[in-house]
């Protein structure tokens, strides 16, 4: 007689088990964590005579993944009984050395899909499920309750591995798990497509969203437009650097590649497998680029484009013509054949309205549908998207983007620019993905350590991942219902490599996939940042390459007075000693120069300060940050703008250089439509002779620099006696130094023009960034 998951659950509250048992660390090394967690004292014994059972076929598939998955670390091939055997064996008083994939009837009182129960004691293993889902998820965690070792694809020399007795009982938080790959901005083949669905399968991550076209390649065969991939699949050339740099490179090397309808498929039945689903992304009306490049004629100008070598927001867009529309249905009616999701994301995000504003065309269809301005029309053009989605009987998911101007019926929104969007989408009674990019972007840097690779911008380390709530505070419960789920994005301008790729998602994908399975309740970054080591040798021994980035020390500085700062070191991972020196050599072991932090650092003259962090096997030295300090005497005094700067007055006053981190707008006071023009107050008469600008970041990036810098003082802020002037030839980054004969004033005045005003056609009009006015 088969029992409900249901009941069997309520039976096994009263578990003998116990919370307060001893357990190691590696036990606790769980992720995504489990909603109830009973650690016993005992252990199971996996050996060569370990038998697999299972109550039917679809738990026959589990056993059978499980069964290939520990064959080549263990060289074990343990036998799998049948149903029928396996039935016998369970009215067997002996039913000890099993590991048992049990599927149960489903009760109606169950509501989320992939629950399970996992329990080991002394005998046996016992996974159980309503569902194949919840027991493939069981068989996830009973992965992870295996030494590491079992992750090693060649064989280990053990004789017997061992399982710590446990109960769990377990569910998924939200429905909607998901996590983005971008493939237009850096082609990825399909064998790394495949492994990216194992990661994301491994962390119960059930929706992969593939972003298949955008201004840089389009990478999805349509057999009725062959040029969107002989054409638009492939460019030319990619900028080198960040796109935004204020003199760009290219690397005169083509790149392309595009997936054919048979690879898609080919995908797809992999993920099927693994319980994963694929949302094709096809975005419509901006970042199409290489969509026009192909077809030029579905542009309102008709002009020939190319397909971008840039990275960013472009112009190009989709006119909302009848013969757009026309070909828009033939195209999604291909993705719609191919993909089995419920799911078509179309984009929507990033529009430049430009062009439709200066078409005869969208003029006279404003005019005749009423619309006012580019959202309007922007508005119009996802509704009529949203007509050919629906009527292929699948729902349209967008970028928030889309809800400017006017929502589409049913579409289900996914919030990017932050929490507003999803908040307004579901008092408005639509679906919401939650995606905020400050804290579900991986393609953003994951510490201030100088051993960064290239990313694209912000700041995101794994603590504010792992901290993310995807149901906003304030949100009603009526509200909160249209929440369904959260997702995380890599975009992949500035990741070129698969290994870029590992580094960029882990360790952060675990911990986003345990804000998106674990109940707040049972989230604990004490606990989980405890094991961070463990989480990063298990992907070691995957053959992956995560970061160690989560050790990187912090820096807080504080503004003592003029002339001196004191620096405060901290980790985010608990336990690990600190190292720095103050010379400018490299933190190391045994070094004379190097000091272990225990107490803050008072600072009085310029300095550079390099912090490492010490590993968890001890002696080694990683995750280096450097932080260039400037105890000037400007510190602690006033400072007034003829016009202020957009964001980060404080910064020019902070005693901090950004020349020795990555590129941080947070680092800097940015000037967008106005010159840098500062008096500063020293409150009485002082000596100095030197002015020293930061005007650039040290590495990944290239702003632009002023195209004159002049130093002025005076006593009564009043009549301006010019001290120095540089040109452009005389300008260069990161550092300015601006030295002359030493004088005594109360008033300093800093002129830095903007390029922005520069006659120069060459000079492209970015903002004016300024790191710090050090003065000494």
């Amino acid at each position: 007689m088969k029992i409900s998951l249901f009941l069997l659950l309520l039976t096994l509250s009263a578990s003998p088990f116990t919370s307060g048992a001893q357990k190691s660390a590696q036990q606790n090394a769980l992720f995504p964590y489990p909603q109830q967690v009973s650690w016993g004292k005992e252990t199971f014994t996996f050996n060569n005579e370990t038998q697999l059972i299972y109550t039917n076929n679809d738990a026959k598939k589990v056993a059978h993944y499980f069964s290939d998955f520990i064959q080549p670390a263990t060289g074990y091939l343990p036998s799998l009984l049948t149903t029928e055997e396996a039935r016998l064996q369970y009215k067997l008083a002996n039913s000890a050395n099993k590991i048992a994939f049990l599927l149960l009837e489903k009760s109606s009182e169950e509501a989320v899909e992939g629950s399970y129960h996992l329990t080991i004691d002394a005998n046996k293993v016992t996974a159980s499920a309503s569902s194949e889902v919840g027991l493939f998820y069981a068989a996830q965690t009973l992965r992870q309750l295996f030494s590491s070792d079992i992750e090693s694809r060649m064989p280990i020399n053990k004789a017997q591995w061992l399982l710590p007795s446990v109960d769990i009982i377990d569910a998924p938080r939200f429905k909607h798990r998901g996590m983005h790959l971008d493939v237009s901005r850096h082609f990825f083949d399909v064998t790394f497509v495949k492994r990216y669905i194992d990661w994301l399968a491994f962390h119960k991550i059930n929706y992969f969203q593939w972003h298949l076209t955008d201004d840089q390649g389009w990478r999805i065969e349509i057999k009725q437009f062959p040029k969107l991939t002989s054409v638009g699949g492939h460019r030319a050339q990619t900028v080198v650097g960040h796109t935004y740099d204020y003199q760009s490179v290219f690397d005169n090397k083509s790149h392309g590649g595009f997936y054919t309808q048979a690879q898609i498929k080919e995908v797809l039945a992999y993920a099927k497998e693994l319980h994963v689903e694929v949302i094709p992304e096809v975005g419509v009306p901006g970042h199409s680029t290489a969509f026009l490049a192909a077809y030029p004629e579905y542009s309102c100008h008709k002009n020939l484009v190319k397909v971008e070598q840039r990275f960013g927001i472009f112009e190009e867009v989709l006119c909302p013509t009848e013969d757009t529309f026309t070909m828009l249905a033939k195209v999604y009616q291909e993705v719609a054949t191919l993909f089995p999701s419920k799911y078509i994301h179309i984009g929507g995000d990033e529009v430049i309205k430009k062009q439709w504003l200066e078409s005869d065309f969208v003029q006279q269809l404003m005019k005749e549908q009423g619309l006012t301005n580019g959202e309007e029309v922007q508005s119009y053009f996802i509704k009529r998207v949203s007509q050919i989605i629906t009527g292929l009987d699948k729902t349209l998911i967008g970028w928030d983007e889309i809800i400017e101007g006017g929502i589409a019926k049913d579409a289900v929104i996914m919030s990017w620019r932050g929490i507003e969007g999803g908040i307004a989408s579901s008092e408005a009674g639509h679906d919401v993905i939650m995606s905020p990019y400050q804290y579900t972007y991986l393609d953003a840097y994951q510490s201030r350590s100088v051993d960064e690779p290239k990313a694209i911008h912000g700041y995101l380390p794994l603590k504010m991942v792992y901290g993310y709530d995807p149901v906003p505070a304030d949100l009603s419960p009526q509200h909160q219902q249209h929440i369904l789920g959260a997702q995380g994005a890599l975009w992949t301008e500035y990741i070129e490599s698969p290994r870029h790729a590992e580094y960029m998602l882990l360790p952060r994908l675990s911990a986003l996939a345990e804000v998106f399975w674990t109940q707040p309740t049972n989230k604990n970054w004490s606990r989980y940042s405890a094991n961070v080591d463990h989480i990063i040798t298990r992907y070691q021994k995957m053959g992956l390459n995560p970061s160690t980035s989560a050790f990187t020390a912090s820096t807080k500085i504080d503004v003592v007075k003029s002339g001196e700062l004191t620096v405060n070191l901290t980790a985010d991972i608990a336990g690990k000693n600190i190292f720095y020196t103050i010379d400018g050599s490299e933190p190391a072991p045994y070094s004379k120069a190097t000091y272990l932090y225990k107490n803050a650092i008072t600072v009085t003259q310029p300095v550079l300060i390099r912090v490492a962090v010490e590993s968890a096997q001890g002696r080694t030295l990683f995750s280096e940050v450097n932080v260039a300090l400037a105890p000037h005497k400007a510190l602690g005094k006033k400072i007034s703008f003829a016009a202020p700067p957009k964001t980060g007055e404080e910064r020019l006053l902070d005693g901090i250089m950004a020349y020795q981190q990555y590129y941080n707008v947070d680092d800097f006071a940015v000037f967008y439509d106005e010159d840098l023009d500062a008096i500063i107050d020293f409150e009485q008469a002082t000596e100095f002779s030197q002015v020293q600008l930061g005007i650039d970041t040290g590495k990944h990036r290239q702003l632009q620099p002023p195209v004159s810098v002049e130093v002025l003082v005076s006593n009564d802020g009043i009549n301006w006696q010019s001290l120095l002037r540089l040109t452009p030839t005389q300008i260069k980054g990161p550092l300015l130094t601006l030295d002359f004969e030493q004088v005594k004033m109360q008033f300093l005045r800093v002129i830095a023009i903007n390029a922005k005003n520069s006659t120069d056609p060459q000079i492209p009009k970015l903002p004016l960034y300024i790191d710090e006015i050090a003065v000494y």
